[in-house]
């Protein structure tokens, strides 16, 4: 019930004006293996960098990585029949230690800045891409597209780090997808994040709990 009024409230509070959305398409595409796992992650370059289009499926072998969904409760992808709801198609969820360990070799987790970086060639203004909260207008939209710039965000939901129940630990899958930054606030001890939902074009901006788990994508400088 709680989720219901959640996304109810959201629904109701996030009408975004996402008319005359500009059409933005990568400069570059490509692909690499991270030669750990042998993964394939496919990335795209917009503005003066290369961004990968898929979460991040590195298993760091530890409480770093999660697997476990609450719409269906099965770990990782064991159960075929949930395949489309877990790793296959979300990744895995990270803390955010795990999700520096995650980066394969000549990647990182992209920081604060970039992540602003991304919104401000996207299209959102300075004074926006620093303030906290729900900013933007349409880069949501632009993150999320398959195609367009096909950066293909998902929403992978979240877990929660200080949850002591499974029931009331992993949120939301499907309508919001949650992202770690790599960059550290030492006076909270927290992260910074960003959030999208699945009805809004707006970028959320705000710092976390670092025992909370959540999708990873991986950035580099464009060569």
């Amino acid at each position: 019930l709680l989720l219901l009024l959640s996304l109810l409230l959201i629904t109701s509070c996030s009408s975004d004006d996402n008319n005359n959305i500009p059409s933005i398409q990568p400069v570059s595409k490509g692909v690499f293996t991270d030669v750990r796992d042998g993964k394939e992650y496919h990335y795209v370059r917009i503005g003066d960098m290369e961004w990968t289009i898929d979460n991040a499926k590195y298993d760091t072998g530890d409480d770093n990585t999660r697997s476990i969904y609450s719409t269906q409760q099965t770990i990782g992808d064991q159960n075929s029949i949930n395949d489309s709801l877990t790793v296959s198609k979300y990744g895995y969820l990270y803390s955010y230690e795990g999700a520096k360990q995650a980066a394969p070799d000549g990647w990182r987790l992209p920081s604060d800045e970039d992540w602003k970086n991304l919104e401000i060639a996207l299209g959102m203004s300075k004074s926006d891409a620093d303030a906290d909260g729900w900013r933007g207008s349409y880069q949501a939209t632009l993150m999320h597209q398959q195609d367009g710039t096909q950066l293909n965000l998902k929403y992978g939901g979240f877990m929660d780090g200080n949850s002591t129940t499974f029931a009331s630990k992993f949120y939301y899958i499907e309508a919001f997808g949650y992202y770690w930054t790599d960059t550290f606030d030492k006076s909270t001890s927290t992260a910074y994040y960003r959030k999208i939902v699945y009805n809004s074009g707006k970028v959320y901006r705000h710092l976390s709990a670092t025992n909370n788990m959540m999708s990873v994508r991986f950035v580099r400088d464009a060569k």
